[in-house]
């Protein structure tokens, strides 16, 4: 059976590489990327889409139809937003594109996209800050301003006192004014199936905040937690994966931060218990009946940090590697050099280990189970160089030593690496 073709778009945004996490080894899915500009999606997505429309909540139907116009030849049979703005611009004209749009009706992301329609929705059902609508209102400092319309940290700040306010935070139409909330502060991601069942929800604490982003989680399971969530599922269904978020409140009560009708980024900690929410939500736009979920019972943390990709210009058929500290590194197998060996492999480029081990090798290549990852295995002497058996037709030669690698480049004129640098060939 051929794979359904998934675009997300745009592939760049932290949600976006959280759905390519999730779904690049599915055998239901190809997975392609979409961006507008320059971003990181391209490192990323194996097969990916330069140029797209520019798409945001302020879009109309024809730029919705120039998209579709751009991606017809594809044959995409889903295209998956992953910005809350082209998620919710999507949703509303949905009939423009050819693709089936993996996002919740509009009733629901139209409410989603904005704090105070989605507080004025759900306060009968779940507490919600005090919004302050007049100066004279407040009573008490500090408070909170945060932008009615967007995502993370951006726009947000704590007003300490009645100097700090600006009349602007009432009249423009774009910012709240909440009262402040100290407490910790939860998020929990959900899951809801075609028939609008709540099939799994699960709180996560952010233990720690950057740029708006939770880098840092661990579950956290209360009770409350999934009776809150089945509230809002009742009162605004979705489809598919999404999350809100909490807050505790000086008194220590819970009170509605937000709901987004997606999943969220730091979301992957529940796929790394088996709960994969990208999967299951493009399984339940695909027809798929999902009752419940297989979830592995174990403690777990999850921290994020920046991390690098790369684009190296470099064709080369053969790869030299040394053994001792290139592929077994203080007695243990190396583990970005067999990524990158069976990446190499999966091309079609020749495996060659040159060694000048003393003692057997054999016995050790057994142990680390590494018999059968290279086409040839050179074992030479000490005192003979190297590059003297580096002879493929375009080499490239990785060893931990820099002298042999200084032979080597000097001698054969092909690229040479360290093992800090594979992840560069990655």
């Amino acid at each position: 059976m051929s794979k359904k073709k998934i675009l997300v778009y745009p592939c760049g945004t932290e949600i976006g590489l959280e759905v390519y996490r999730s779904l690049r080894y599915s055998t239901h899915y190809e997975l392609w990327g979409g961006s507008c500009s320059y971003d990181h999606g391209r490192f990323v997505f194996e097969n990916h889409i330069d140029d797209l429309p520019f798409i945001t909540d302020r879009s109309n139907a024809d730029e919705i139809r120039e998209f579709d116009e751009k991606i017809k030849d594809y044959g995409f049979d889903f295209i998956y937003p992953v910005m809350d703005g082209v998620i919710t611009v999507f949703s509303k004209y949905r009939d423009c594109l050819t693709p089936v749009v993996i996002a919740s009706d509009y009733s629901a992301t139209e409410i989603t996209r904005s704090k105070r329609k989605t507080y004025e929705k759900l306060g009968d059902v779940v507490a919600t800050p005090k919004v302050y609508n007049f100066k004279a209102e407040i009573t008490e400092y500090p408070v909170f301003k945060k932008p009615d319309v967007g995502q993370g940290s951006s726009g947000a700040m704590k007003i300490n006192d009645e100097t700090e306010l600006l009349d602007s935070f009432f009249t423009d139409g774009k910012s709240m004014v909440l009262e402040y909330m100290p407490g910790e502060e939860y998020t929990i991601d959900c899951l809801t199936n075609r028939r609008g069942e709540l099939v799994y929800a699960r709180a996560r604490g952010r233990r720690r905040i950057k740029g708006g982003i939770s880098v840092n989680a661990v579950f956290v399971d209360r009770p409350e937690f999934f009776e809150i969530a089945k509230r809002i599922n009742e009162a605004l269904p979705q489809v598919g994966g999404w999350f809100f978020q909490l807050k505790e409140a000086a008194d220590g009560s819970l009170k509605l931060l937000e709901v987004a009708s997606r999943i969220a980024g730091t979301s992957g900690i529940t796929r790394a218990t088996g709960v994969n929410l990208p999967l299951l939500t493009a399984n339940i736009f695909n027809g798929i009946d999902v009752d419940s979920v297989i979830i592995n019972d174990y403690d777990i943390e999850l921290d994020r940090a920046l991390g690098n990709s790369f684009r190296v210009d470099l064709d080369y058929t053969d790869v030299y590697v040394d053994y001792d500290d290139t592929m077994v590194v203080d007695n243990q197998v190396n583990l970005e050099m067999i990524t990158f060996l069976y990446k190499c492999f999966n091309e079609g480029k020749r495996l060659v280990l040159l060694t000048h081990h003393d003692g057997e090798l054999q016995p050790l290549l057994n142990k680390y189970r590494l018999t059968q990852i290279f086409d040839e295995i050179i074992h030479i002497n000490r005192g003979i160089p190297k590059y003297k058996y580096v002879t493929g037709e375009k080499p490239v030669f990785i060893d931990d030593s820099y002298g042999e690698r200084k032979e080597v480049a000097e001698n054969c004129g092909c690229p040479v690496f360290d093992t800090h640098t594979i992840e560069a060939l990655l």
